[in-house]
């Protein structure tokens, strides 16, 4: 065993540790109205793992661990893996943020033998038919299994590890949709309706999945736009009460999007997340920071940047960590867009961000409030009314006063929509919309919402443009407002951010999104705290 961080104890006081740890099994916690589970508090010194190594079994290999993860943490978060690519943001980064401890065995697979007596067995899936790894995930936690291919069966039966087949899957399944069928008739009556994951089991091999072992989810992937399928799927959607979560990921953006949308039911993106386990038992007590006082209102054209996709709590765990270590964070204003579910998801994250945050820091609420949705689908306001009212709980105690609402990549936002967020959130100081260069609109006298001048900007030139074409016409004799949305995907940056700032002369300021859209409040004679 290789003893990592800053760790001085004995093995002798550790696995004395760890037998009060199991002795004291602790349960997840999921209040009624919470919208998302709570689990245990994490250990303080983690197991930590790499997975999506070269290896013949690595696929194979990553089941398995997302699912002794799942099958352990769920009593008490032990182990943390990590997953990383070229998004990444390191292996011991998050450990130390949350300031725990942890320590890596040479080989992963002592890990089996060290929680043996947690686990019951193995389900093996069907190579054949790859959708069985979804249902040997939604299995795993009541069998206390893991989830096993063929390729490791002869390993894992035999000694050290001596565990017994409790179902194997192989042969049993024709077809995809028979699978899900199945999942359907058989599990699903019994399973927790309020969350619904959807995960490729050809691409998600690990991530998100240890958390649906641990939860003993219901796992789907089913494409709206395959007829069979769309008839499946809304048979799980409509069984689903409104305000219901589906978290995980899509075939295809809008169309899933959209159909969650219908059924009054958000999209909480998180596919690629890792360690949601262990981040949803972080302290729930939000240190957020109050907003620093806005400058004067001049007649100046005043730019908001906002870094898009916070939504997705992957990219809060990933790209948005390593880019918060950038060394021009804080150079110029900017809008980072976050998830409220981070409230219940990864608190101690969230907590993080606002510890580490420089006054030009703005956290804000990515589209289109507690999960991703187009509110213009929904299908009657009342449940929409709903659905905004739990934003605006988990916006205020998440300090987000911003939301970036979507409807579609370019859609804009109804009439009846903004006078819903409007009511039913009185505490925001604006919205954004996706309908690039479509103005500002006042919704119910109250609520300021301000389309972008570019949506989804890729690289600083784009940015640039915008900013001169929504500046044309400007004559110096009133205040103007610009918002620029820009993607992290393609290398943008806080330095970006900053190099576009350097870019413009002295009639334009850059200012935060909540103070630009406290200058548009001051400029229309409308209430510029709002509480």
């Amino acid at each position: 065993m290789k003893w990592t961080g800053p760790l001085r104890i004995t093995v002798g006081c550790f696995l004395l540790l760890q037998l009060l740890v199991t002795s004291s099994i602790a349960q997840v916690k999921w209040p009624k109205g919470q919208l998302l589970p709570s689990f245990s508090s994490p250990a303080k010194v983690q197991d930590l793992i790499t997975l999506r190594q070269n290896s013949p079994y690595s696929s194979a290999e990553m089941y398995l661990f997302a699912s002794l993860k799942g099958i352990v943490n769920k009593t008490k978060p032990r182990i943390f893996s990590y997953e990383g690519d070229s998004f990444g943001e390191g292996s011991h980064t998050w450990l130390q943020s949350l300031g725990l401890k942890w320590l890596e065995p040479t080989d992963k697979w002592d890990l089996i033998i060290k929680y043996r007596n947690e686990i019951s067995g193995l389900i093996v899936y069907d190579p054949a038919q790859t959708h069985t790894i979804n249902l040997a995930t939604v299995l795993a936690k009541s069998k206390g299994a893991l989830i096993a291919s063929p390729l490791l069966l002869a390993k894992l039966t035999a000694p050290p590890y001596n565990l017994p087949v409790l179902l194997d899957l192989q042969g049993k399944f024709h077809s995809k949709l028979e699978v899900y069928q199945t999942l359907y008739d058989t599990y699903w009556p019994q399973l927790d309706h309020r969350l619904l994951i959807g995960l490729n089991p050809n691409a998600h091999k690990a991530a998100l999945r240890e958390y649906a072992v641990a939860l003993g989810a219901a796992v789907i992937w089913l494409d709206p736009k395959i007829a069979d399928e769309s008839e499946l799927l809304n048979k799980f959607l409509s069984s689903m009460a409104p305000g219901s979560s589906f978290m995980g990921w899509w075939p295809q953006e809008g169309p899933g999007v959209e159909r969650a949308s219908k059924y009054g039911i958000a999209t909480i993106a998180s596919d690629w997340c890792s360690n949601l386990t262990v981040h949803s038992g972080t302290s729930r007590n939000i240190k957020k920071k109050a907003i620093p006082p806005k400058p004067a209102l001049e007649n100046k054209i005043y730019v908001a940047f906002i870094l898009s996709d916070g939504d997705n709590l992957q990219f809060t765990e990933h790209l948005m960590r390593k880019l918060w270590n950038n060394p021009d964070r804080g150079a110029v204003p900017m809008g980072w867009t976050v998830s409220p579910a981070m409230l219940d998801a990864m608190p101690g994250a969230l907590n993080y961000y606002y510890k580490t945050a420089t006054k030009n820091d703005n956290l804000i609420s990515g589209p289109s409030g507690v999960g991703y949705t187009y509110p213009n689908a929904w299908p009657n306001e009342n449940l929409l009314k709903q659905y905004v009212s739990k934003t605006e709980d988990y916006n205020n105690r998440a300090g987000l006063r911003v939301i970036t609402v979507w409807n579609t990549i370019t859609g804009g936002i109804n009439k009846n929509v903004g006078e819903i967020y409007a009511t039913e959130a009185k505490s925001l100081l604006g919205l954004t919309a996706q309908n690039t260069g479509g103005g500002l609109t006042i919704y119910n006298n109250s609520l300021p919402g301000m389309a972008l001048s570019c949506n989804y900007c890729t690289n600083e030139q784009a940015m640039k443009n915008h900013i001169s074409a929504a500046s044309n016409g400007w004559n110096k004799t009133s205040p103007r407002f610009i918002i620029i949305q820009a993607q992290p995907w393609t290398n943008i940056s806080p330095t970006s951010f900053k190099n576009v700032a350097n870019s413009l002369n002295a009639d334009y300021v850059i200012v935060r999104p909540d103070h630009l859209f406290q200058l548009i409040r001051e400029e229309r004679g409308m209430e510029i705290d709002p509480k």
